[in-house]
Protein backbone atom coordinates (compact mmCIF):
# COMPACT_ATOMS: atom_id res chain seq x y z
CA UNK A 1 0.00 0.00 0.00
CA UNK A 2 1.12 3.32 -0.47
CA UNK A 3 2.38 5.34 2.39
CA UNK A 4 4.17 8.00 1.63
CA UNK A 5 4.92 10.25 -1.37
CA UNK A 6 7.99 8.53 -3.31
CA UNK A 7 11.22 10.54 -4.03
CA UNK A 8 11.10 9.03 -7.67
CA UNK A 9 9.38 11.28 -9.86
CA UNK A 10 7.86 8.67 -11.91
CA UNK A 11 6.24 7.40 -9.31
CA UNK A 12 2.82 8.60 -7.73
CA UNK A 13 2.97 11.37 -5.46
CA UNK A 14 0.08 11.13 -1.92
CA UNK A 15 -2.12 13.73 -1.02
CA UNK A 16 -4.08 12.39 1.74
CA UNK A 17 -4.84 12.84 5.39
CA UNK A 18 -5.00 8.92 6.24
CA UNK A 19 -3.52 6.21 4.49
CA UNK A 20 -3.69 3.47 6.75
CA UNK A 21 -6.45 1.85 5.36
CA UNK A 22 -6.28 -0.37 2.18
CA UNK A 23 -8.55 0.99 -0.83
CA UNK A 24 -11.34 -0.92 -1.47
CA UNK A 25 -12.45 1.31 -4.48
CA UNK A 26 -10.36 3.26 -6.83
CA UNK A 27 -11.59 6.84 -8.28
CA UNK A 28 -10.20 7.55 -11.44
CA UNK A 29 -10.67 10.86 -13.21
CA UNK A 30 -9.33 11.83 -16.49
CA UNK A 31 -6.06 12.29 -16.93
CA UNK A 32 -6.39 15.83 -17.53
CA UNK A 33 -9.04 16.53 -14.58
CA UNK A 34 -7.95 19.42 -12.32
CA UNK A 35 -8.34 18.31 -8.37
CA UNK A 36 -7.94 20.69 -6.16
CA UNK A 37 -9.83 24.35 -4.97
CA UNK A 38 -7.78 26.29 -7.66
CA UNK A 39 -8.18 23.78 -10.01
CA UNK A 40 -11.83 21.78 -11.06
CA UNK A 41 -14.45 21.01 -12.55
CA UNK A 42 -18.21 19.08 -12.53
CA UNK A 43 -16.24 15.65 -12.25
CA UNK A 44 -13.77 16.70 -9.66
CA UNK A 45 -16.50 18.44 -7.74
CA UNK A 46 -18.64 15.59 -8.01
CA UNK A 47 -16.03 12.74 -6.83
CA UNK A 48 -14.76 14.83 -4.01
CA UNK A 49 -18.37 15.38 -2.79
CA UNK A 50 -19.26 11.73 -3.02
CA UNK A 51 -16.12 10.70 -1.81
CA UNK A 52 -16.44 12.65 1.16
CA UNK A 53 -20.27 11.48 2.00
CA UNK A 54 -19.57 8.03 1.01
CA UNK A 55 -19.84 5.23 3.91
CA UNK A 56 -16.68 4.11 1.28
CA UNK A 57 -15.00 7.11 2.59
CA UNK A 58 -12.04 5.55 4.44
CA UNK A 59 -11.24 2.91 1.99
CA UNK A 60 -11.36 5.29 -1.24
CA UNK A 61 -8.35 6.88 -3.52
CA UNK A 62 -9.10 8.88 -6.19
CA UNK A 63 -6.31 8.80 -8.83
CA UNK A 64 -5.41 11.74 -11.25
CA UNK A 65 -3.27 13.79 -13.21
CA UNK A 66 -3.12 16.93 -11.47
CA UNK A 67 -0.25 17.65 -9.22
CA UNK A 68 -1.43 20.72 -7.55
CA UNK A 69 -2.48 19.22 -4.15
CA UNK A 70 -6.12 17.82 -3.85
CA UNK A 71 -8.15 18.04 -1.17
CA UNK A 72 -7.29 18.24 2.55
CA UNK A 73 -9.99 15.32 3.55
CA UNK A 74 -10.14 13.21 0.31
CA UNK A 75 -6.85 10.64 -0.24
CA UNK A 76 -5.59 11.45 -3.53
CA UNK A 77 -2.76 10.15 -5.52
CA UNK A 78 -1.54 12.33 -8.13
CA UNK A 79 0.43 10.18 -11.31
CA UNK A 80 3.02 11.67 -12.85
CA UNK A 81 3.09 12.47 -16.57
CA UNK A 82 4.16 10.34 -19.47
CA UNK A 83 7.27 9.02 -20.44
CA UNK A 84 8.20 10.88 -23.45
CA UNK A 85 8.44 7.70 -25.69
CA UNK A 86 4.87 6.72 -24.06
CA UNK A 87 1.28 7.02 -25.58
CA UNK A 88 -0.08 9.46 -23.27
CA UNK A 89 -3.37 7.51 -22.60
CA UNK A 90 -1.73 4.01 -22.40
CA UNK A 91 1.04 5.29 -20.19
CA UNK A 92 -1.91 6.79 -17.60
CA UNK A 93 -3.84 3.22 -17.92
CA UNK A 94 -0.75 1.32 -16.91
CA UNK A 95 0.32 3.90 -14.25
CA UNK A 96 -3.14 3.09 -12.75
CA UNK A 97 -2.83 -0.54 -13.06
CA UNK A 98 -0.18 -0.55 -10.55
CA UNK A 99 -2.08 1.60 -8.19
CA UNK A 100 -5.11 -0.93 -8.91
CA UNK A 101 -2.90 -3.32 -8.13
CA UNK A 102 -1.03 -2.31 -5.57
CA UNK A 103 -3.87 -1.28 -3.42
CA UNK A 104 -5.78 -4.41 -4.01
CA UNK A 105 -9.18 -2.47 -5.10
CA UNK A 106 -12.13 -4.22 -5.10
CA UNK A 107 -13.88 -1.81 -7.12
CA UNK A 108 -12.43 0.37 -9.97
CA UNK A 109 -14.67 3.46 -11.55
CA UNK A 110 -13.49 4.85 -14.02
CA UNK A 111 -14.87 8.86 -14.53
CA UNK A 112 -15.60 9.50 -18.28
CA UNK A 113 -13.29 7.73 -20.17
CA UNK A 114 -14.17 4.51 -21.63
CA UNK A 115 -11.08 3.95 -23.76
CA UNK A 116 -9.25 4.13 -20.23
CA UNK A 117 -11.31 1.23 -18.58
CA UNK A 118 -10.76 -0.40 -21.87
CA UNK A 119 -7.27 -0.57 -21.65
CA UNK A 120 -7.46 -1.36 -17.88
CA UNK A 121 -10.08 -3.93 -17.81
CA UNK A 122 -7.61 -6.61 -19.12
CA UNK A 123 -4.73 -5.86 -16.41
CA UNK A 124 -6.72 -6.30 -12.84
CA UNK A 125 -9.26 -8.40 -11.22
CA UNK A 126 -11.01 -5.58 -9.68
CA UNK A 127 -14.81 -5.09 -10.11
CA UNK A 128 -15.16 -2.36 -12.91
CA UNK A 129 -17.51 0.83 -13.05
CA UNK A 130 -17.91 3.46 -16.05
CA UNK A 131 -18.93 6.94 -14.31
CA UNK A 132 -20.98 8.77 -17.19
CA UNK A 133 -20.89 12.59 -17.19
CA UNK A 134 -21.35 13.31 -20.89
CA UNK A 135 -23.02 12.38 -23.86
CA UNK A 136 -21.74 8.62 -24.16
CA UNK A 137 -22.70 9.24 -28.37
CA UNK A 138 -19.68 11.88 -28.06
CA UNK A 139 -16.97 9.68 -25.71
CA UNK A 140 -14.43 7.62 -28.02
CA UNK A 141 -15.03 4.58 -27.17
CA UNK A 142 -18.99 4.43 -27.18
CA UNK A 143 -19.67 6.50 -30.31
CA UNK A 144 -21.74 3.36 -31.50
CA UNK A 145 -24.22 0.86 -30.28
CA UNK A 146 -21.35 -1.60 -31.41
CA UNK A 147 -18.89 0.38 -28.75
CA UNK A 148 -21.34 0.91 -26.14
CA UNK A 149 -21.80 -3.55 -26.73
CA UNK A 150 -18.41 -3.85 -26.03
CA UNK A 151 -17.93 -1.26 -23.19
CA UNK A 152 -20.84 -3.38 -21.52
CA UNK A 153 -18.84 -6.42 -21.61
CA UNK A 154 -15.87 -5.33 -19.59
CA UNK A 155 -18.52 -3.35 -17.21
CA UNK A 156 -19.98 -4.72 -13.87
CA UNK A 157 -21.82 -1.50 -13.57
CA UNK A 158 -22.25 1.91 -15.67
CA UNK A 159 -23.59 4.46 -13.63
CA UNK A 160 -25.55 7.78 -15.59
CA UNK A 161 -25.53 11.40 -14.52
CA UNK A 162 -29.21 11.74 -15.53
CA UNK A 163 -32.07 9.69 -17.47
CA UNK A 164 -31.19 11.51 -20.43
CA UNK A 165 -27.63 10.34 -20.00
CA UNK A 166 -28.84 6.71 -19.74
CA UNK A 167 -31.36 6.42 -22.36
CA UNK A 168 -28.39 8.02 -24.59
CA UNK A 169 -26.70 4.90 -23.93
CA UNK A 170 -28.96 2.29 -24.27
CA UNK A 171 -29.94 4.02 -28.01
CA UNK A 172 -29.39 1.55 -30.57
CA UNK A 173 -28.94 -1.53 -28.22
CA UNK A 174 -31.45 -4.35 -29.10
CA UNK A 175 -31.06 -6.70 -26.16
CA UNK A 176 -31.62 -5.70 -22.47
CA UNK A 177 -29.03 -4.07 -20.71
CA UNK A 178 -30.93 -1.98 -17.90
CA UNK A 179 -29.34 -4.52 -15.11
CA UNK A 180 -26.01 -2.92 -15.38
CA UNK A 181 -27.42 0.79 -16.59
CA UNK A 182 -27.70 2.68 -13.19
CA UNK A 183 -29.04 6.86 -13.08
CA UNK A 184 -27.24 8.16 -10.40
CA UNK A 185 -27.66 11.96 -9.74
CA UNK A 186 -24.70 14.03 -8.50
CA UNK A 187 -25.37 15.65 -5.42
CA UNK A 188 -24.73 18.78 -3.93
CA UNK A 189 -24.56 20.42 0.42
CA UNK A 190 -27.99 22.36 0.35
CA UNK A 191 -27.16 25.55 2.45
CA UNK A 192 -29.94 26.05 5.16
CA UNK A 193 -28.93 29.48 5.35
CA UNK A 194 -27.73 31.98 3.41
CA UNK A 195 -27.47 35.76 2.94
CA UNK A 196 -30.26 38.56 1.96
CA UNK A 197 -30.92 38.51 -2.14
CA UNK A 198 -29.69 41.28 -4.19
CA UNK A 199 -30.97 42.61 -7.77
CA UNK A 200 -28.26 40.45 -8.99
CA UNK A 201 -28.49 38.15 -12.25
CA UNK A 202 -26.07 35.80 -11.96
CA UNK A 203 -24.27 32.83 -15.01
CA UNK A 204 -21.37 30.52 -14.11
CA UNK A 205 -20.11 28.20 -16.55
CA UNK A 206 -17.39 27.73 -19.30
CA UNK A 207 -16.76 30.40 -21.58
CA UNK A 208 -17.75 28.49 -24.47
CA UNK A 209 -20.43 28.50 -27.21
CA UNK A 210 -22.30 25.67 -25.80
CA UNK A 211 -23.13 26.77 -22.36
CA UNK A 212 -24.77 30.00 -24.25
CA UNK A 213 -22.92 32.59 -22.49
CA UNK A 214 -22.76 35.07 -25.41
CA UNK A 215 -27.32 35.22 -26.78
CA UNK A 216 -27.29 35.70 -22.49
CA UNK A 217 -24.69 38.45 -22.55
CA UNK A 218 -26.48 40.14 -25.60
CA UNK A 219 -30.04 39.70 -23.60
CA UNK A 220 -28.65 41.97 -20.93
CA UNK A 221 -27.64 44.23 -23.02
CA UNK A 222 -31.59 44.54 -23.67
CA UNK A 223 -32.72 44.05 -20.47
CA UNK A 224 -30.76 45.70 -17.86
CA UNK A 225 -31.01 49.32 -19.30
CA UNK A 226 -34.69 48.98 -18.20
CA UNK A 227 -34.37 47.15 -14.78
CA UNK A 228 -33.01 50.17 -12.47
CA UNK A 229 -31.08 48.53 -9.48
CA UNK A 230 -30.09 45.45 -11.22
CA UNK A 231 -26.89 44.10 -12.03
CA UNK A 232 -25.54 40.99 -13.99
CA UNK A 233 -22.23 38.81 -12.82
CA UNK A 234 -21.03 36.31 -15.62
CA UNK A 235 -18.32 34.19 -14.20
CA UNK A 236 -15.98 31.43 -16.04
CA UNK A 237 -13.25 31.30 -18.63
CA UNK A 238 -12.85 28.85 -20.96
CA UNK A 239 -11.41 26.08 -18.91
CA UNK A 240 -11.54 24.91 -15.40
CA UNK A 241 -8.65 27.46 -14.42
CA UNK A 242 -7.39 31.12 -14.57
CA UNK A 243 -7.06 32.60 -17.84
CA UNK A 244 -4.01 34.55 -18.66
CA UNK A 245 -5.55 35.54 -22.15
CA UNK A 246 -9.48 35.67 -23.58
CA UNK A 247 -10.52 33.68 -26.15
CA UNK A 248 -12.18 35.04 -29.11
CA UNK A 249 -15.34 34.17 -27.79
CA UNK A 250 -14.47 35.47 -24.28
CA UNK A 251 -13.89 38.88 -26.36
CA UNK A 252 -17.25 38.57 -27.97
CA UNK A 253 -18.88 38.20 -24.52
CA UNK A 254 -16.91 41.09 -23.50
CA UNK A 255 -17.79 43.35 -26.14
CA UNK A 256 -21.60 42.80 -26.01
CA UNK A 257 -21.78 43.44 -22.54
CA UNK A 258 -19.40 46.60 -22.86
CA UNK A 259 -22.11 49.55 -23.15
CA UNK A 260 -23.57 48.28 -20.00
CA UNK A 261 -20.48 47.47 -18.23
CA UNK A 262 -21.16 49.56 -15.54
CA UNK A 263 -23.78 47.21 -14.04
CA UNK A 264 -21.69 44.28 -14.94
CA UNK A 265 -19.00 41.73 -14.01
CA UNK A 266 -16.65 39.17 -15.66
CA UNK A 267 -14.51 37.79 -12.91
CA UNK A 268 -13.13 35.19 -15.37
CA UNK A 269 -12.66 31.73 -13.51
CA UNK A 270 -13.37 31.52 -9.71
CA UNK A 271 -13.49 29.01 -7.41
CA UNK A 272 -15.83 26.47 -6.25
CA UNK A 273 -16.53 28.61 -3.23
CA UNK A 274 -16.45 31.91 -4.16
CA UNK A 275 -19.00 31.23 -7.48
CA UNK A 276 -21.69 29.76 -4.23
CA UNK A 277 -21.05 33.34 -2.99
CA UNK A 278 -22.52 34.25 -5.66
CA UNK A 279 -25.50 32.08 -6.15
CA UNK A 280 -25.64 33.00 -2.41
CA UNK A 281 -26.45 37.05 -3.00
CA UNK A 282 -28.00 36.03 -6.31
CA UNK A 283 -32.03 36.84 -6.82
CA UNK A 284 -31.96 35.12 -10.75
CA UNK A 285 -29.63 32.64 -11.97
CA UNK A 286 -29.62 32.06 -16.14
CA UNK A 287 -28.73 28.42 -17.49
CA UNK A 288 -28.57 29.51 -21.07
CA UNK A 289 -26.82 26.08 -22.35
CA UNK A 290 -27.33 25.54 -26.10
CA UNK A 291 -26.19 21.79 -26.00
CA UNK A 292 -27.64 19.34 -23.97
CA UNK A 293 -26.47 19.24 -20.86
CA UNK A 294 -25.80 15.62 -18.88
CA UNK A 295 -27.05 16.88 -16.05
CA UNK A 296 -26.58 20.92 -15.11
CA UNK A 297 -24.68 21.11 -11.32
CA UNK A 298 -25.09 25.22 -11.71
CA UNK A 299 -29.08 24.95 -12.24
CA UNK A 300 -28.61 22.69 -8.92
CA UNK A 301 -26.59 24.78 -6.84
CA UNK A 302 -28.08 27.81 -7.91
CA UNK A 303 -31.52 26.48 -6.57
CA UNK A 304 -30.08 25.38 -3.43
CA UNK A 305 -28.86 28.68 -2.41
CA UNK A 306 -32.19 30.19 -3.54
CA UNK A 307 -32.17 31.96 -6.82
CA UNK A 308 -34.60 31.36 -8.99
CA UNK A 309 -33.36 29.97 -12.62
CA UNK A 310 -33.97 30.60 -15.96
CA UNK A 311 -32.98 27.76 -17.77
CA UNK A 312 -33.05 26.26 -21.51
CA UNK A 313 -34.07 22.72 -20.27
CA UNK A 314 -31.61 20.64 -22.66
CA UNK A 315 -30.67 17.24 -22.21
CA UNK A 316 -30.69 16.08 -18.50
CA UNK A 317 -31.44 20.00 -17.10
CA UNK A 318 -35.03 19.77 -16.84
CA UNK A 319 -34.49 16.80 -14.19
CA UNK A 320 -32.77 18.74 -12.37
CA UNK A 321 -34.67 22.10 -12.09
CA UNK A 322 -38.71 20.27 -12.76
CA UNK A 323 -41.09 22.80 -12.71
CA UNK A 324 -38.86 25.25 -10.29
CA UNK A 325 -37.27 27.25 -13.51
CA UNK A 326 -38.36 28.88 -15.80
CA UNK A 327 -37.83 26.97 -19.20
CA UNK A 328 -37.35 28.55 -22.51
CA UNK A 329 -37.50 26.83 -25.90
CA UNK A 330 -35.61 29.73 -27.28
CA UNK A 331 -32.48 30.99 -26.13
CA UNK A 332 -32.53 34.15 -28.56
CA UNK A 333 -31.78 37.28 -26.93
CA UNK A 334 -35.00 38.56 -27.55
CA UNK A 335 -36.50 35.66 -25.62
CA UNK A 336 -34.23 35.29 -22.17
CA UNK A 337 -34.16 39.49 -22.23
CA UNK A 338 -38.00 39.22 -21.62
CA UNK A 339 -37.69 36.46 -19.69
CA UNK A 340 -35.64 38.39 -17.47
CA UNK A 341 -37.73 41.69 -17.44
CA UNK A 342 -40.56 39.68 -16.01
CA UNK A 343 -38.77 37.87 -13.47
CA UNK A 344 -37.24 40.45 -12.25
CA UNK A 345 -40.26 43.03 -12.11
CA UNK A 346 -42.50 40.63 -10.75
CA UNK A 347 -41.32 39.69 -7.08
CA UNK A 348 -44.35 37.61 -6.47
CA UNK A 349 -43.46 35.10 -8.66
CA UNK A 350 -39.24 35.14 -8.12
CA UNK A 351 -40.06 34.60 -4.85
CA UNK A 352 -42.24 32.04 -5.99
CA UNK A 353 -39.50 30.45 -8.16
CA UNK A 354 -36.71 30.43 -5.31
CA UNK A 355 -38.87 28.85 -2.68
CA UNK A 356 -40.23 25.54 -5.37
CA UNK A 357 -36.09 25.72 -6.29
CA UNK A 358 -34.79 25.29 -2.79
CA UNK A 359 -37.62 22.43 -2.07
CA UNK A 360 -36.70 20.89 -5.41
CA UNK A 361 -32.79 21.58 -4.35
CA UNK A 362 -33.00 19.31 -1.43
CA UNK A 363 -33.70 15.99 -3.62
CA UNK A 364 -30.68 16.64 -4.68
CA UNK A 365 -28.93 16.12 -1.10
CA UNK A 366 -25.21 14.76 -1.14
CA UNK A 367 -26.16 12.61 1.75
CA UNK A 368 -29.05 11.29 -0.70
CA UNK A 369 -27.04 10.93 -3.68
CA UNK A 370 -24.26 9.31 -2.22
CA UNK A 371 -26.77 6.95 -0.46
CA UNK A 372 -28.02 5.63 -3.87
CA UNK A 373 -24.28 5.19 -5.23
CA UNK A 374 -23.30 3.17 -2.43
CA UNK A 375 -26.53 0.73 -2.88
CA UNK A 376 -25.40 0.44 -6.36
CA UNK A 377 -21.54 -0.43 -5.00
CA UNK A 378 -22.96 -2.97 -2.44
CA UNK A 379 -24.78 -4.70 -5.97
CA UNK A 380 -21.83 -4.86 -7.58
CA UNK A 381 -19.75 -5.56 -4.82
CA UNK A 382 -21.85 -8.60 -3.94
CA UNK A 383 -22.11 -9.79 -7.90
CA UNK A 384 -25.70 -9.02 -8.10
CA UNK A 385 -26.83 -8.19 -11.25
CA UNK A 386 -30.13 -7.72 -10.88
CA UNK A 387 -30.69 -4.27 -10.19
CA UNK A 388 -32.32 -1.87 -12.19
CA UNK A 389 -32.47 2.10 -12.23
Amino acid sequence: MLTKASPNARVATVFATDLSTPSSIISILPKGEGFSPQRCGAIALCVRDFTRSSRYRDATTVIGGDTSGGFDDVRYVSLPPARWWENRTRGYARRCVEIIRNERATLVEVHNRPNLLRLIAPSVSAKLALHLHNDPQAMDGTRTPQDRRRILDYCDGIYCVSQYIRNRFMEGLAENIQDKLHVVYNGIEVPKLFPDKENLIVFAGRMTEDKGALPLAQALRIALPQLPGWRAALIGSKHHSVATELTSYEKEVAAALEPIRANTELPGFLTHEETLGFFARAAIAVVPSVWQEPFGRTALEAMAYGAAVISSGRGGLREVTGEAAITLQDMSPATLAEALRMLARDAQERERRQRMGRGRAAHFSIARCTQALDDVRDIILAGNASYAA
